[in-house]
């Protein structure tokens, strides 16, 4: 291996989204990479859903799902809401030999994620692969070529599933959806049960009574009910979770099912009220606690939740909280899963979130909730982050229906709370949405303020994602309103921003201009967390320029009113800057140890780009000193953390760990 490798870091840092916020918080992938000497082999995901227990009356279709599933070819499974089309899909993937998709499974479901965006980062995500020049181009040189199998659930709510489809290459891709139009190659039109298994799932989900356990004797109702269903998997589902949770006869819930009006079944379009028909019946017979339970479950995300926010809608009463939470699950209407509880059907949170809306109150409690703990664990930094990562959905989801409801102060709350710690683990796709729907409500209501800050969040958000262009716009956009509303600080702050862009641009004037501006700004204001910021930011001009000397004495003052104003995060920054610039003059203890505070620092609050970068910092230094043992190590843990945020150096990463490990074993 020869030469060295240079020095890196995030060193010129934005003046945040916003500084207030700064200052005032289902599927899984197993995959696995396999080293061979310095060979990296490919990550390999496998993606396989879990199987429905009382899956009965398809293996016709299961056997011809399962001979045209194949590299390269386009299968569509269609049919109405709640026919079993995922259920028959997660059948026939759990049944292929793994050696027809060698090069891997991966699913994603469109329900609540209609965004193209989010399947193809989704797709990066799964094969750990980074993206550099843009999300479509990336996933084009992903898939060219594999033999992968893509399952996209729930096509119908996909903006646009051609623009995933036409980067396919040959992998092949199983599509379930209510439109047929979605079909581009076989399709498979799933049609209702038979009498007789449609009786087997019936009597399968009504085991636990005495009066309809399976060996019930009342053929002719079971039969009745399933006649009226016709065949209908979700239906005879939510029938037999109900007679099973009243002790109520088949012959009884025959004689009220006959007497309501139940549409044709066939239109995709009326499943959701055929739905509703049922598991209004099913949602009377629980308590209030447990309605409200479940209108709650329909305001956040198709996804787990846990106890705390049902309880923080009935006032902290965790027996009741309990026992509505059972209620809930007694009627099928919620599945148990370790601690936590999940709709057990996107009908029946389509349902929730449409005809059992919380009221306002309930609402800002819930929102208060959920800032709470975003308050609480994102000041945990690392440790929190991971009991914030499961409540992300839900988190985003709240925040759109609190956009509906126009309630400002919450929304403001929660983003407050949730934004270092997205900015921090790498969500910029969420900053984004988040700062989108703040502005969706500021334009609304006409806040100027709220425009500015949510323009500069957007701006912020761009800007790490690299799209240096739209990151321009935006600040430009906020500075205009911040200046003509008077709003100092923010312009201080966001003239910090561009700044940051110039300096990329090698316009090294206008970002010294620009930084100085706001520096007299930060020190007329007293907002010493920015001045830092503004200090740091000019040493780093003065690098880029060659002034060594003058760098290190604007870092040394930064460094300071870091420590002072307990800007943790800007003190590693500086640190960082500072062991960098001992690097350049060749003192490589004093490189070392700066770098070495500064990780303690990342590591503890959960910064993980800051601690990507250090870590590469220290295996690089090491590296000049040819102890290849701890180049290894720290390469391979800046391998590992960027992996898990999708760094878009991540591919540089791998090549150096892998040259470090071929020299060090002599391959």
């Amino acid at each position: 291996m020869s030469g060295t490798k240079t020095i890196l870091g995030d060193n010129f840092e934005s003046g945040g989204g916003n500084q207030t916020v700064v200052k005032d918080g289902a599927t899984v992938i197993q995959a696995k990479e396999v080293h061979l000497g310095s060979r990296q082999l490919p990550v390999i995901p496998r993606d396989l859903q879990p199987l429905d227990d009382c899956f009965r009356g398809r293996d016709k279709e299961l056997a011809e799902l399962l001979k045209h599933l194949h590299p390269g070819k386009v299968v569509a499974v269609c049919g109405p809401g709640g026919m079993g089309k995922s259920a028959l899909a997660a059948q026939a993937v759990n049944r292929l030999e793994k050696n027809r998709f060698p090069d891997g499974i991966v699913f994603h479901s469109f329900y609540g994620h209609p965004q193209t965006e989010q399947a193809l980062q989704y797709i990066a995500e799964a094969f750990q692969v980074e993206v550099k020049a843009g999300l479509a181009s990336t996933v084009r040189q992903i898939l060219s070529g594999k033999k992968a199998l893509l399952i996209l659930d729930g096509t119908e709510e996909a903006d646009d599933l051609k623009a995933v489809l036409d980067l396919r290459s040959t992998c092949g891709v199983l599509i379930t959806s209510r439109k047929r139009d979605d079909a581009l190659g076989f399709r498979l039109d799933l049609t209702p049960l038979e009498e007789q298994p449609a009786a087997e799932v019936f009597r399968l989900h009504s085991k636990g009574t005495a009066r309809c356990a399976p060996t019930t004797t009342d053929d002719a109702s079971v039969q009745g009910i399933c006649k009226i269903l016709d065949g209908w998997p979700v239906g005879l589902r939510i029938a037999g979770r109900y007679v099973s949770s009243t002790g109520e006869t088949a012959a009884d819930y025959l004689r009220w099912l006959a007497q309501e009006p139940f549409q044709e079944l066939g239109d995709g379009e009326h499943q959701e009220e055929n739905a509703a028909l049922l598991l209004r019946r099913s949602v009377a017979q629980v308590s209030d606690d447990a309605r409200l339970a479940l209108g709650l479950a329909g305001t956040l995300a198709f996804a787990p939740i846990a106890h705390e926010p049902v309880a923080a809608i009935l006032d902290g009463d965790e027996r009741r909280t309990r026992k509505a939470l059972g209620e809930l699950v007694n009627y099928g209407l919620l599945e148990r899963q370790g601690e936590r509880w999940r709709i057990s059907h996107a009908l029946i949170h389509t349902y929730a979130r449409k005809e059992m809306l919380l009221s306002r109150e309930n609402l800002k409690q819930l929102a208060g909730c959920y800032t709470f703990f975003a308050a609480v664990n994102g000041k945990a930094g690392a440790l929190g982050y991971v009991h914030l990562d499961k409540e992300r959905a839900h988190c985003l989801h709240l925040l759109e229906t609190c956009l509906k409801y126009s309630l400002r102060t919450e929304m403001y709350g929660l983003i407050a709370a949730i934004y270092n710690y997205l900015d921090r683990q790498g969500y910029w796709t969420d900053q984004i949405s988040v700062a989108n729907m703040f502005l969706c409500l500021a334009e609304k209501n006409r806040n100027h303020y709220d425009k500015a800050w949510s323009l500069n969040s957007l701006g912020y958000a761009y800007n790490k994602r690299r799209e240096y262009a739209k990151a321009f716009n935006c600040y430009k956009q906020s500075l205009a309103i911040r200046r003509k509303i008077g709003d100092k600080q923010g312009v201080g702050a966001t003239q910090i921003n561009i700044a940051g862009i110039y300096s990329k641009q090698g316009n090294y004037a206008m970002a010294l201009q620009y930084c100085e501006q706001s520096l007299a700004i930060m020190r007329e204001v007293g907002d010493k967390e920015l001045e830092g910021t503004t200090l740091n930011n000019i040493s780093q001009i003065y690098t880029a320029q060659g002034n060594h000397e003058t760098s290190l004495k604007y870092l040394k003052k930064s460094l300071l009113i870091r420590r002072e104003s307990g800007d943790k995060q800007g003190e590693g920054t500086t640190l960082n800057n500072i062991g960098r610039h001992y690097h350049d003059q060749g003192d490589i203890s004093n490189a070392l140890e700066y770098q070495k505070n500064a990780l303690v620092i990342f590591c503890k609050i959960g910064a993980k780009i800051e601690e990507v970068g250090t870590r590469w910092n220290i295996g690089c230094i090491y590296q000049e000193q040819r102890k290849l043992a701890q180049v290894e190590k720290y390469f391979a843990q800046a391998v590992q953390i960027a992996k898990e945020i999708d760094h878009p150096s991540l591919e540089k990463y791998r090549m150096a760990l892998a040259q470090v490990r071929a020299e060090q074993h002599g391959a």
